[in-house]
């Protein structure tokens, strides 16, 4: 089984090239390939699968502990990074058409002199407000209001509720170098209000153009980026007048640039990097069926 080891601004993952739809991928599988000490580590596995009309490939993205995933945006970039890298698209093709279980994800590609992937802009679609199809379950007539408020420990916590594909949980903090991402994120990820999980991200306005971002992130924990966590972030910042248009989103893994008319749809512009390729051991894959992974 070959495999591609590559990361969008630190969110990182196990690529497996799978166009005519042979691997099994199962959720043991993930997790043994996800696990940090006895395998490669990662966010996620990207499984490239056979495309659907109208698109080049198909994003199967699972989470470290082996869920399947709407949406990454992330990882679109890296998908469309194999894709350009490889000679899987035209070598004078400018968009790469990922489809994910969120729909068909255009990708503009800037490539370098060598004709490489060297930063993408996903158009991520409109972002989604109304709470029910977040899904969130929101006090009566709620509507897509700016802010909910949720107890969490006889304690409310007020956040905006987002999806971009896959639910988001968007709190305003006054630095997220104290905020309490691996305490409340937890919390908030398995709360009942979230009856699918919600990823959950804490961001510290900078001015507006600009904001910090960590995110906790459903099934896996907190990443040093998250894709669509940056463009739900933007969005509720926006509805509250905090930021403008266009936002730099500063997150532990690097910066994305998300660019979002009100209205329109949301952009996620950032790099995509390959660190790796090879083999996967066969007595290694045939003990993976079996084994749990641990991510520490």
């Amino acid at each position: 089984m070959r495999f591609t080891k590559a990361h969008g601004t630190g969110n990182d993952f196990v690529v497996l090239p799978d166009l005519e739809d042979r691997l099994e991928v199962s959720d043991a599988l993930v997790r043994a390939l996800c696990d940090r000490r006895h395998g490669l580590g990662g966010d996620g596995v990207l499984r490239l699968g056979a495309p659907p009309e109208g698109a080049h490939v198909f994003m199967d993205y699972r989470n470290a502990d082996g869920t399947a995933v709407e949406m990454c945006g992330n990882g679109v970039r890296v998908t469309a990074k194999h894709m350009v890298d490889h000679g899987l698209v035209g070598a004078d093709a400018d968009e790469v058409r990922v489809a994910t279980r969120a729909g068909v994800k255009p990708v503009q590609v800037e490539r370098d002199a060598q004709g490489r992937l060297q930063r993408a802009t996903v158009d991520m679609g409109p972002p989604v407000l109304e709470p029910s199809a977040v899904p969130f379950v929101a006090d009566a007539a709620a509507g897509p209001a700016l802010q909910h408020e949720v107890v969490v420990d006889d304690t409310p916590v007020l956040l905006s509720a987002v999806s971009m594909g896959n639910p988001h949980a968007v709190l305003e903090v006054g630095a997220t170098s104290a905020a309490p991402v691996t305490s409340l994120g937890p919390r908030l990820e398995h709360h009942p209000r979230f009856p699918n999980g919600v990823n959950v991200g804490f961001a510290q306005v900078l001015g507006d153009d600009e904001i910090r971002l960590r995110v906790w992130e459903r099934g896996v924990g907190e990443t040093a980026a998250c894709g669509t966590g940056a463009c739900a972030a933007v969005v509720a910042l926006q509805r509250r007048e905090r930021v403008g248009e266009r936002v730099e989103v500063h997150l532990p893994g690097g910066t994305l640039t998300i660019t979002h008319e009100p209205g329109g749809t949301v952009l996620l512009a950032g790099p995509a990097v390959e660190v790796a390729h090879g083999d996967l051991d066969a007595a290694w894959l045939a003990a993976s069926a079996t084994r749990e992974g641990s991510r520490p």
